[in-house]
Protein backbone atom coordinates (compact mmCIF):
# COMPACT_ATOMS: atom_id res chain seq x y z
CA UNK A 1 0.00 0.00 0.00
CA UNK A 2 1.34 3.65 -0.85
CA UNK A 3 2.75 5.27 2.21
CA UNK A 4 0.52 8.38 3.40
CA UNK A 5 2.27 11.33 5.04
CA UNK A 6 0.67 14.27 6.23
CA UNK A 7 -0.21 17.13 3.54
CA UNK A 8 0.91 20.79 4.95
CA UNK A 9 -0.27 23.66 2.57
CA UNK A 10 2.28 26.37 1.93
CA UNK A 11 1.39 29.62 3.58
CA UNK A 12 3.46 33.00 3.81
CA UNK A 13 4.20 32.79 7.34
CA UNK A 14 7.30 32.04 8.49
CA UNK A 15 8.57 28.89 9.99
CA UNK A 16 10.83 27.00 11.89
CA UNK A 17 12.77 24.53 9.52
CA UNK A 18 13.74 22.72 12.76
CA UNK A 19 9.96 22.26 14.33
CA UNK A 20 8.20 22.04 11.00
CA UNK A 21 9.28 18.24 10.35
CA UNK A 22 8.94 18.90 6.50
CA UNK A 23 12.56 19.09 6.63
CA UNK A 24 14.86 15.92 7.68
CA UNK A 25 18.62 15.30 7.82
CA UNK A 26 19.47 13.96 4.52
CA UNK A 27 17.48 16.03 2.58
CA UNK A 28 18.30 19.17 0.20
CA UNK A 29 16.28 21.57 -1.04
CA UNK A 30 16.86 25.02 -2.95
CA UNK A 31 16.29 28.61 -1.29
CA UNK A 32 16.81 32.22 -1.05
CA UNK A 33 18.06 33.69 1.15
CA UNK A 34 15.97 37.12 2.58
CA UNK A 35 17.91 38.28 5.81
CA UNK A 36 20.46 36.81 8.07
CA UNK A 37 20.32 37.35 11.87
CA UNK A 38 23.19 36.16 14.40
CA UNK A 39 22.31 35.86 18.09
CA UNK A 40 24.47 37.06 20.68
CA UNK A 41 25.22 33.43 21.42
CA UNK A 42 26.78 33.43 17.84
CA UNK A 43 24.27 31.40 16.60
CA UNK A 44 23.55 32.02 12.82
CA UNK A 45 20.14 31.63 11.10
CA UNK A 46 18.20 32.88 7.85
CA UNK A 47 14.96 33.64 6.30
CA UNK A 48 15.11 31.20 3.20
CA UNK A 49 12.15 31.53 0.76
CA UNK A 50 11.15 28.18 -1.23
CA UNK A 51 8.79 27.52 -2.88
CA UNK A 52 6.92 30.51 -1.60
CA UNK A 53 7.11 29.65 2.16
CA UNK A 54 9.78 31.47 4.37
CA UNK A 55 11.34 29.19 6.59
CA UNK A 56 13.98 30.05 9.45
CA UNK A 57 16.65 27.53 9.15
CA UNK A 58 20.03 27.67 11.44
CA UNK A 59 23.15 28.13 9.30
CA UNK A 60 26.91 26.39 9.08
CA UNK A 61 28.54 29.07 7.87
CA UNK A 62 27.96 33.13 6.94
CA UNK A 63 26.06 33.04 3.85
CA UNK A 64 24.96 36.18 1.70
CA UNK A 65 21.64 37.36 1.41
CA UNK A 66 20.27 37.50 -2.00
CA UNK A 67 22.01 34.98 -2.85
CA UNK A 68 20.06 31.33 -4.43
CA UNK A 69 21.74 28.10 -2.43
CA UNK A 70 21.73 24.45 -2.53
CA UNK A 71 20.84 23.63 0.98
CA UNK A 72 22.12 20.00 2.06
CA UNK A 73 20.25 19.21 5.96
CA UNK A 74 22.70 18.13 8.35
CA UNK A 75 22.64 16.76 11.76
CA UNK A 76 25.09 17.38 14.96
CA UNK A 77 24.22 15.92 17.70
CA UNK A 78 20.64 16.87 18.65
CA UNK A 79 21.42 19.88 16.14
CA UNK A 80 20.05 20.31 12.24
CA UNK A 81 21.73 22.91 10.04
CA UNK A 82 21.69 23.81 6.75
CA UNK A 83 24.76 23.55 5.16
CA UNK A 84 24.98 25.67 1.70
CA UNK A 85 26.33 25.21 -2.43
CA UNK A 86 26.30 28.52 -3.78
CA UNK A 87 24.04 28.40 -6.93
CA UNK A 88 23.86 31.88 -7.68
CA UNK A 89 26.22 35.14 -7.49
CA UNK A 90 25.75 37.75 -5.22
CA UNK A 91 22.57 40.30 -6.26
CA UNK A 92 22.41 37.98 -9.36
CA UNK A 93 18.96 37.02 -10.91
CA UNK A 94 19.84 33.31 -12.33
CA UNK A 95 17.17 32.17 -14.53
CA UNK A 96 14.88 28.85 -12.87
CA UNK A 97 16.80 26.47 -15.59
CA UNK A 98 20.15 27.48 -15.10
CA UNK A 99 19.16 26.88 -10.84
CA UNK A 100 18.16 23.40 -11.85
CA UNK A 101 21.00 22.78 -14.09
CA UNK A 102 23.78 23.89 -11.47
CA UNK A 103 21.56 21.61 -8.94
CA UNK A 104 22.02 18.72 -11.21
CA UNK A 105 25.80 19.14 -11.51
CA UNK A 106 26.27 20.03 -7.92
CA UNK A 107 24.67 16.20 -7.45
CA UNK A 108 26.18 14.74 -10.61
CA UNK A 109 23.07 13.60 -11.56
CA UNK A 110 21.61 12.34 -14.96
CA UNK A 111 19.84 14.44 -17.54
CA UNK A 112 16.37 12.78 -16.99
CA UNK A 113 16.76 14.05 -13.63
CA UNK A 114 16.46 17.78 -14.60
CA UNK A 115 12.31 16.86 -14.64
CA UNK A 116 12.30 15.91 -10.63
CA UNK A 117 14.99 18.37 -9.66
CA UNK A 118 13.03 21.49 -11.88
CA UNK A 119 9.49 20.70 -9.97
CA UNK A 120 10.93 20.09 -6.64
CA UNK A 121 12.62 23.63 -7.21
CA UNK A 122 8.94 24.63 -7.67
CA UNK A 123 7.71 23.72 -4.92
CA UNK A 124 9.92 24.26 -2.41
CA UNK A 125 10.04 20.14 -1.43
CA UNK A 126 13.29 18.76 0.27
CA UNK A 127 14.23 15.54 -1.61
CA UNK A 128 17.35 13.46 -1.12
CA UNK A 129 19.89 12.82 -3.95
CA UNK A 130 18.96 9.16 -3.76
CA UNK A 131 15.36 9.90 -4.41
CA UNK A 132 15.53 12.16 -6.78
CA UNK A 133 17.54 9.81 -9.30
CA UNK A 134 14.95 7.14 -8.13
CA UNK A 135 12.34 9.65 -9.35
CA UNK A 136 14.67 10.36 -12.61
CA UNK A 137 14.68 6.81 -13.53
CA UNK A 138 10.96 5.99 -13.03
CA UNK A 139 10.54 8.91 -14.87
CA UNK A 140 12.85 7.48 -17.58
CA UNK A 141 10.69 4.37 -17.51
CA UNK A 142 7.57 6.27 -18.73
CA UNK A 143 9.07 7.56 -22.02
CA UNK A 144 6.67 10.21 -21.81
CA UNK A 145 8.71 12.78 -19.89
CA UNK A 146 6.05 15.65 -20.82
CA UNK A 147 3.04 14.19 -18.89
CA UNK A 148 5.56 12.66 -16.05
CA UNK A 149 6.27 16.37 -15.76
CA UNK A 150 2.97 17.19 -14.64
CA UNK A 151 2.60 14.12 -12.28
CA UNK A 152 6.00 15.03 -10.71
CA UNK A 153 4.51 18.87 -10.30
CA UNK A 154 1.60 17.14 -8.26
CA UNK A 155 3.83 14.93 -6.33
CA UNK A 156 5.68 17.64 -4.68
CA UNK A 157 3.36 20.17 -5.05
CA UNK A 158 1.13 17.92 -2.31
CA UNK A 159 3.97 17.05 -0.22
CA UNK A 160 3.79 13.40 -0.74
CA UNK A 161 6.62 11.22 -0.50
CA UNK A 162 8.75 11.77 -3.14
CA UNK A 163 9.15 7.64 -3.47
CA UNK A 164 8.72 5.73 -7.14
CA UNK A 165 6.24 3.79 -5.71
CA UNK A 166 3.60 7.14 -5.23
CA UNK A 167 5.03 8.51 -8.50
CA UNK A 168 3.70 5.07 -10.21
CA UNK A 169 0.42 5.16 -8.65
CA UNK A 170 -0.10 8.45 -9.62
CA UNK A 171 1.34 7.44 -13.33
CA UNK A 172 -1.08 4.94 -13.32
CA UNK A 173 -4.12 6.79 -12.14
CA UNK A 174 -3.23 9.19 -14.89
CA UNK A 175 -2.30 6.80 -17.79
CA UNK A 176 -3.10 3.42 -16.58
CA UNK A 177 -6.01 1.18 -18.69
CA UNK A 178 -9.47 1.65 -17.83
CA UNK A 179 -10.07 -0.89 -14.34
CA UNK A 180 -12.96 -2.54 -16.62
CA UNK A 181 -10.67 -3.65 -18.84
CA UNK A 182 -8.09 -4.53 -16.19
CA UNK A 183 -10.39 -6.20 -14.32
CA UNK A 184 -11.89 -8.52 -17.11
CA UNK A 185 -7.91 -9.82 -17.59
CA UNK A 186 -7.09 -10.45 -14.35
CA UNK A 187 -10.67 -12.34 -14.08
CA UNK A 188 -9.26 -14.58 -16.55
CA UNK A 189 -5.76 -14.90 -15.85
CA UNK A 190 -6.93 -15.90 -11.98
CA UNK A 191 -9.63 -18.04 -13.44
CA UNK A 192 -7.31 -20.08 -15.57
CA UNK A 193 -4.04 -20.07 -13.55
CA UNK A 194 -4.42 -19.65 -9.66
CA UNK A 195 -6.23 -22.60 -7.82
CA UNK A 196 -5.83 -20.89 -4.39
CA UNK A 197 -8.85 -20.64 -2.17
CA UNK A 198 -9.06 -16.77 -2.65
CA UNK A 199 -9.28 -17.03 -6.34
CA UNK A 200 -13.19 -18.43 -6.16
CA UNK A 201 -13.71 -15.41 -3.99
CA UNK A 202 -11.70 -12.97 -6.38
CA UNK A 203 -13.60 -13.96 -9.42
CA UNK A 204 -17.13 -13.33 -7.40
CA UNK A 205 -16.17 -10.11 -6.61
CA UNK A 206 -14.89 -9.48 -10.13
CA UNK A 207 -18.04 -10.18 -11.68
CA UNK A 208 -20.14 -8.21 -8.59
CA UNK A 209 -18.32 -4.85 -9.80
CA UNK A 210 -18.88 -5.76 -13.38
CA UNK A 211 -22.39 -6.50 -13.10
CA UNK A 212 -23.88 -4.84 -9.99
CA UNK A 213 -27.36 -5.81 -9.13
CA UNK A 214 -29.14 -3.19 -10.38
CA UNK A 215 -32.96 -3.51 -10.13
CA UNK A 216 -32.39 -5.41 -6.68
CA UNK A 217 -33.91 -2.12 -4.63
CA UNK A 218 -36.05 -1.16 -7.49
CA UNK A 219 -37.87 -5.18 -7.23
CA UNK A 220 -37.94 -4.91 -3.41
CA UNK A 221 -39.88 -1.65 -3.01
CA UNK A 222 -42.34 -2.86 -5.80
CA UNK A 223 -42.79 -6.07 -3.86
CA UNK A 224 -43.53 -4.43 -1.35
CA UNK A 225 -45.69 -2.37 -2.63
CA UNK A 226 -48.02 -5.53 -3.60
CA UNK A 227 -47.56 -7.27 -0.20
CA UNK A 228 -50.69 -6.81 1.45
CA UNK A 229 -49.93 -6.76 5.00
CA UNK A 230 -51.07 -10.02 6.68
CA UNK A 231 -51.94 -11.79 3.34
CA UNK A 232 -50.44 -14.41 1.74
CA UNK A 233 -49.37 -15.14 -1.77
CA UNK A 234 -46.38 -14.91 -4.02
CA UNK A 235 -44.88 -11.57 -3.07
CA UNK A 236 -44.93 -12.87 0.50
CA UNK A 237 -42.83 -15.65 -0.74
CA UNK A 238 -40.46 -13.43 -2.39
CA UNK A 239 -40.26 -11.09 0.33
CA UNK A 240 -39.32 -13.70 2.37
CA UNK A 241 -36.75 -15.22 0.12
CA UNK A 242 -35.21 -11.48 -0.09
CA UNK A 243 -34.34 -11.81 3.82
CA UNK A 244 -37.70 -9.00 4.01
CA UNK A 245 -41.46 -8.59 5.68
CA UNK A 246 -44.39 -6.63 4.36
CA UNK A 247 -43.85 -3.16 6.52
CA UNK A 248 -46.75 -1.54 8.04
CA UNK A 249 -48.77 0.76 6.06
CA UNK A 250 -47.76 4.28 7.58
CA UNK A 251 -43.97 3.14 6.88
CA UNK A 252 -45.08 1.93 3.00
CA UNK A 253 -46.03 5.53 2.58
CA UNK A 254 -43.05 6.79 3.35
CA UNK A 255 -41.43 4.84 0.76
CA UNK A 256 -43.62 6.00 -1.44
CA UNK A 257 -43.58 9.95 -0.26
CA UNK A 258 -39.67 9.43 -0.88
CA UNK A 259 -39.29 7.30 -4.08
CA UNK A 260 -41.54 10.29 -5.66
CA UNK A 261 -39.22 12.58 -4.05
CA UNK A 262 -36.07 10.80 -5.29
CA UNK A 263 -35.19 10.81 -1.90
CA UNK A 264 -32.87 7.51 -2.07
CA UNK A 265 -30.51 7.47 1.04
CA UNK A 266 -33.94 8.18 3.21
CA UNK A 267 -35.54 5.07 0.86
CA UNK A 268 -32.45 2.81 1.86
CA UNK A 269 -33.07 3.86 5.64
CA UNK A 270 -37.03 2.75 5.48
CA UNK A 271 -36.18 -0.52 4.15
CA UNK A 272 -33.91 -1.06 6.73
CA UNK A 273 -31.45 -3.74 4.96
CA UNK A 274 -28.49 -4.20 7.69
CA UNK A 275 -26.26 -6.42 5.51
CA UNK A 276 -26.46 -5.26 1.58
CA UNK A 277 -24.08 -7.73 0.76
CA UNK A 278 -26.45 -10.52 1.78
CA UNK A 279 -29.17 -8.86 0.06
CA UNK A 280 -27.73 -8.64 -3.10
CA UNK A 281 -26.79 -12.55 -2.75
CA UNK A 282 -30.28 -13.40 -2.18
CA UNK A 283 -31.60 -10.87 -5.06
CA UNK A 284 -29.31 -13.31 -7.12
CA UNK A 285 -30.54 -16.47 -5.90
CA UNK A 286 -34.19 -15.74 -6.61
CA UNK A 287 -32.88 -14.62 -10.18
CA UNK A 288 -31.44 -17.67 -10.37
CA UNK A 289 -34.49 -19.53 -8.95
CA UNK A 290 -36.85 -18.26 -11.80
CA UNK A 291 -34.55 -19.03 -14.46
CA UNK A 292 -34.31 -22.92 -13.57
CA UNK A 293 -37.85 -22.92 -13.12
CA UNK A 294 -37.74 -23.24 -9.38
CA UNK A 295 -40.37 -20.77 -8.89
CA UNK A 296 -43.88 -21.52 -8.55
CA UNK A 297 -45.70 -20.49 -11.63
CA UNK A 298 -46.89 -16.99 -9.74
CA UNK A 299 -43.90 -16.25 -8.07
CA UNK A 300 -42.09 -16.31 -11.15
CA UNK A 301 -44.87 -14.62 -12.79
CA UNK A 302 -44.57 -11.66 -10.22
CA UNK A 303 -40.59 -11.66 -10.14
CA UNK A 304 -40.24 -11.23 -13.95
CA UNK A 305 -42.96 -8.09 -13.38
CA UNK A 306 -41.05 -6.64 -10.47
CA UNK A 307 -37.87 -7.47 -12.20
CA UNK A 308 -37.99 -5.57 -14.94
CA UNK A 309 -38.55 -2.00 -13.64
CA UNK A 310 -37.28 0.58 -16.04
CA UNK A 311 -35.22 2.99 -14.18
CA UNK A 312 -32.61 1.54 -12.06
CA UNK A 313 -31.98 5.07 -10.66
CA UNK A 314 -32.44 3.60 -6.75
CA UNK A 315 -30.35 0.58 -7.04
CA UNK A 316 -27.17 2.84 -9.17
CA UNK A 317 -27.52 5.36 -6.35
CA UNK A 318 -26.52 2.70 -2.95
CA UNK A 319 -24.05 1.07 -5.39
CA UNK A 320 -22.57 4.22 -6.32
CA UNK A 321 -22.57 4.61 -2.67
CA UNK A 322 -20.37 2.34 -1.87
CA UNK A 323 -18.46 1.76 -5.04
CA UNK A 324 -15.08 3.58 -3.05
CA UNK A 325 -15.30 0.66 -0.37
CA UNK A 326 -15.79 -1.92 -3.10
CA UNK A 327 -12.61 -1.29 -4.65
CA UNK A 328 -10.79 -0.91 -1.65
CA UNK A 329 -9.81 3.05 -2.02
CA UNK A 330 -11.31 3.82 1.69
CA UNK A 331 -9.16 0.98 3.12
CA UNK A 332 -5.75 2.58 4.35
CA UNK A 333 -8.66 4.97 6.17
CA UNK A 334 -10.39 2.47 8.06
CA UNK A 335 -6.99 0.87 9.22
CA UNK A 336 -5.41 4.49 9.88
CA UNK A 337 -8.99 4.96 12.26
CA UNK A 338 -8.52 1.77 13.53
CA UNK A 339 -5.38 2.62 14.89
CA UNK A 340 -6.32 5.83 16.43
CA UNK A 341 -9.41 4.34 18.43
CA UNK A 342 -7.18 1.02 18.26
CA UNK A 343 -10.68 -0.76 17.52
CA UNK A 344 -10.46 -3.57 14.79
CA UNK A 345 -11.05 -2.56 11.07
CA UNK A 346 -14.08 -3.16 9.33
CA UNK A 347 -13.14 -6.69 7.33
CA UNK A 348 -15.51 -6.25 4.64
CA UNK A 349 -13.94 -7.88 1.36
CA UNK A 350 -12.36 -5.14 -0.65
CA UNK A 351 -11.22 -5.98 -4.53
CA UNK A 352 -8.10 -4.16 -3.38
CA UNK A 353 -7.33 -6.16 -0.11
CA UNK A 354 -8.77 -9.71 -2.28
CA UNK A 355 -5.62 -8.54 -4.57
CA UNK A 356 -3.01 -8.23 -2.42
CA UNK A 357 -3.84 -11.52 -0.71
CA UNK A 358 -3.39 -13.48 -4.56
CA UNK A 359 -0.73 -11.95 -5.29
CA UNK A 360 1.93 -14.17 -3.59
CA UNK A 361 -0.01 -17.07 -6.06
CA UNK A 362 -0.23 -14.83 -9.45
CA UNK A 363 0.63 -18.46 -10.97
CA UNK A 364 2.90 -16.10 -13.43
CA UNK A 365 4.70 -13.01 -14.01
CA UNK A 366 2.19 -11.56 -16.46
CA UNK A 367 -0.83 -12.17 -13.71
CA UNK A 368 1.27 -10.41 -11.30
CA UNK A 369 2.35 -7.69 -13.21
CA UNK A 370 -1.38 -7.25 -14.21
CA UNK A 371 -2.32 -7.46 -10.59
CA UNK A 372 0.60 -4.74 -9.99
CA UNK A 373 -0.61 -2.41 -12.71
CA UNK A 374 -4.64 -2.39 -11.31
CA UNK A 375 -3.48 -2.18 -7.74
CA UNK A 376 -1.07 0.86 -9.06
CA UNK A 377 -4.16 2.53 -10.13
CA UNK A 378 -6.23 2.01 -7.42
CA UNK A 379 -3.34 3.58 -4.45
CA UNK A 380 -3.28 6.34 -7.40
CA UNK A 381 -7.16 7.53 -7.14
CA UNK A 382 -6.59 7.20 -2.90
CA UNK A 383 -3.89 9.64 -2.99
CA UNK A 384 -5.73 12.00 -5.38
CA UNK A 385 -8.71 11.68 -3.17
CA UNK A 386 -6.55 12.78 -0.14
CA UNK A 387 -7.44 16.26 1.45
CA UNK A 388 -5.59 19.36 -0.17
CA UNK A 389 -6.53 21.70 2.56
CA UNK A 390 -9.80 24.59 1.85
CA UNK A 391 -10.02 23.23 -1.76
CA UNK A 392 -10.92 19.48 -2.27
CA UNK A 393 -10.14 17.20 -5.13
CA UNK A 394 -11.49 14.01 -6.47
CA UNK A 395 -11.11 11.49 -8.79
CA UNK A 396 -12.49 8.27 -9.46
CA UNK A 397 -13.19 5.74 -12.17
CA UNK A 398 -14.96 2.39 -12.43
CA UNK A 399 -16.38 -0.30 -14.13
CA UNK A 400 -20.14 0.32 -14.81
CA UNK A 401 -22.02 -1.59 -17.78
CA UNK A 402 -24.32 0.34 -19.47
CA UNK A 403 -26.21 -0.94 -23.08
CA UNK A 404 -24.83 -4.71 -21.74
CA UNK A 405 -21.05 -3.37 -22.13
CA UNK A 406 -18.25 -2.65 -19.34
CA UNK A 407 -16.72 0.69 -19.23
CA UNK A 408 -15.23 2.99 -16.75
CA UNK A 409 -17.25 5.94 -15.21
CA UNK A 410 -14.70 8.54 -14.44
CA UNK A 411 -15.51 11.96 -12.27
CA UNK A 412 -13.47 14.45 -11.07
CA UNK A 413 -14.79 17.20 -8.68
CA UNK A 414 -13.24 20.06 -7.35
CA UNK A 415 -15.05 22.66 -4.88
CA UNK A 416 -14.76 23.84 -1.33
CA UNK A 417 -15.27 22.82 2.01
CA UNK A 418 -17.31 24.16 4.70
CA UNK A 419 -16.05 24.40 8.21
CA UNK A 420 -15.25 21.24 9.39
CA UNK A 421 -14.22 19.54 6.59
CA UNK A 422 -17.28 18.78 5.10
CA UNK A 423 -18.20 19.30 1.05
CA UNK A 424 -20.06 22.47 0.13
CA UNK A 425 -22.70 21.42 -2.51
CA UNK A 426 -23.78 24.86 -3.05
CA UNK A 427 -19.89 25.63 -5.02
CA UNK A 428 -18.39 22.78 -6.99
CA UNK A 429 -17.31 21.65 -10.83
CA UNK A 430 -18.10 17.54 -11.86
CA UNK A 431 -16.72 16.54 -14.76
CA UNK A 432 -17.35 12.92 -15.76
CA UNK A 433 -16.79 11.03 -18.74
CA UNK A 434 -18.89 8.11 -20.32
CA UNK A 435 -19.65 5.91 -22.58
CA UNK A 436 -22.92 5.34 -23.79
CA UNK A 437 -23.83 2.27 -26.17
CA UNK A 438 -25.47 4.87 -29.74
CA UNK A 439 -23.41 7.86 -28.26
CA UNK A 440 -20.21 6.08 -27.33
CA UNK A 441 -17.16 8.35 -25.59
CA UNK A 442 -19.16 11.55 -24.30
CA UNK A 443 -17.58 14.26 -21.46
CA UNK A 444 -19.87 16.24 -19.12
CA UNK A 445 -18.67 19.36 -17.07
CA UNK A 446 -20.97 20.64 -14.48
CA UNK A 447 -20.92 23.39 -12.60
CA UNK A 448 -22.57 24.74 -9.63
CA UNK A 449 -22.56 28.20 -8.19
CA UNK A 450 -25.09 28.76 -5.38
CA UNK A 451 -27.18 25.67 -6.21
CA UNK A 452 -27.69 26.79 -9.78
CA UNK A 453 -26.31 24.25 -12.09
CA UNK A 454 -24.78 24.71 -15.35
CA UNK A 455 -24.12 21.68 -17.71
CA UNK A 456 -22.03 21.67 -20.92
CA UNK A 457 -21.92 18.58 -22.70
CA UNK A 458 -18.76 17.64 -25.42
CA UNK A 459 -19.68 15.63 -28.53
CA UNK A 460 -20.07 15.88 -32.18
CA UNK A 461 -23.44 14.02 -32.99
CA UNK A 462 -25.43 16.35 -34.51
CA UNK A 463 -28.25 14.78 -33.04
CA UNK A 464 -27.18 15.39 -29.17
CA UNK A 465 -27.77 19.05 -29.08
CA UNK A 466 -32.41 17.99 -29.74
CA UNK A 467 -31.85 15.48 -27.95
CA UNK A 468 -30.73 17.72 -24.58
CA UNK A 469 -33.20 20.16 -25.56
CA UNK A 470 -36.11 17.65 -24.99
CA UNK A 471 -34.37 16.30 -21.96
CA UNK A 472 -33.86 19.71 -20.22
CA UNK A 473 -36.88 19.31 -18.40
CA UNK A 474 -36.61 16.35 -16.76
CA UNK A 475 -33.07 17.15 -15.82
CA UNK A 476 -34.12 20.54 -14.35
CA UNK A 477 -37.01 18.52 -12.45
CA UNK A 478 -34.91 15.93 -11.22
CA UNK A 479 -32.55 18.95 -9.89
CA UNK A 480 -35.35 20.83 -8.34
CA UNK A 481 -36.40 17.34 -5.82
CA UNK A 482 -32.43 18.20 -4.53
CA UNK A 483 -32.76 22.00 -4.32
CA UNK A 484 -31.16 22.79 -7.53
CA UNK A 485 -31.77 25.05 -10.20
CA UNK A 486 -30.45 24.17 -14.13
CA UNK A 487 -29.57 27.67 -15.59
CA UNK A 488 -29.25 25.50 -18.88
CA UNK A 489 -27.79 22.30 -20.96
CA UNK A 490 -25.83 23.84 -23.94
CA UNK A 491 -23.66 21.14 -26.68
CA UNK A 492 -20.06 21.62 -27.54
CA UNK A 493 -17.59 20.59 -29.77
CA UNK A 494 -15.36 17.62 -28.32
CA UNK A 495 -12.45 19.13 -29.17
CA UNK A 496 -13.45 22.20 -27.36
CA UNK A 497 -13.62 19.97 -24.01
CA UNK A 498 -11.99 20.08 -21.22
CA UNK A 499 -9.04 17.75 -19.86
CA UNK A 500 -9.75 14.28 -18.76
CA UNK A 501 -11.26 13.68 -15.56
CA UNK A 502 -8.02 11.38 -15.11
CA UNK A 503 -6.00 14.17 -16.38
CA UNK A 504 -7.64 17.16 -14.63
CA UNK A 505 -6.01 16.88 -11.24
CA UNK A 506 -2.63 16.93 -13.00
CA UNK A 507 -3.59 19.48 -15.86
CA UNK A 508 -2.76 23.08 -13.40
CA UNK A 509 -5.32 24.60 -15.52
CA UNK A 510 -7.85 26.89 -13.82
CA UNK A 511 -11.23 25.15 -12.34
CA UNK A 512 -12.64 28.21 -11.01
CA UNK A 513 -17.18 27.83 -10.97
CA UNK A 514 -17.98 29.78 -14.44
CA UNK A 515 -19.95 33.55 -12.61
CA UNK A 516 -21.83 33.48 -15.86
CA UNK A 517 -24.24 30.48 -14.43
Amino acid sequence: MVERMERTVPVAAVRDAASSGQFRPGQAVVGRIERVEEAETGERTALVRTGGRLVRARLEAPLAAGRTYLFEIKESGSNVYWKAVALSEPEQAVPREDVVRRWQQAWKLPEAALPVLRQALKAGAAVTKEEAAELAAAVQKTGRPADAEEVLAYLFHRRLPPSPAVFRALWAARTGEPLAVQLERLKAMFTERSSGPMAPVFKQAADRLLSPPLFAYEAAVRLLLTAEEGAEGPAHALLFRLGLVPLPAGRMAAIQNAMQQRQFAEVGKLLGLTDEEAFFARFAAVDAACKSGALSEAEAKLWTSVRTAGDPALSLFHWLRRIAGRLGLEDEAMLAEALKTRGAPPMAPSLRRLLLHLLGGAGSKEAEAAAEAFLDRLDGMAVIAGSDGPVGHIWISFPLPLGGRNHDFSVYWQGRRKDGGALDPDYSRIVCSVTLEQLGGILIDMRVQRRIVHISLFHDDPRLPELAHRFAPLVKERLQAHGYLLSGIDVKAAEASPPAPSVLPFAGCSSEVDWRV
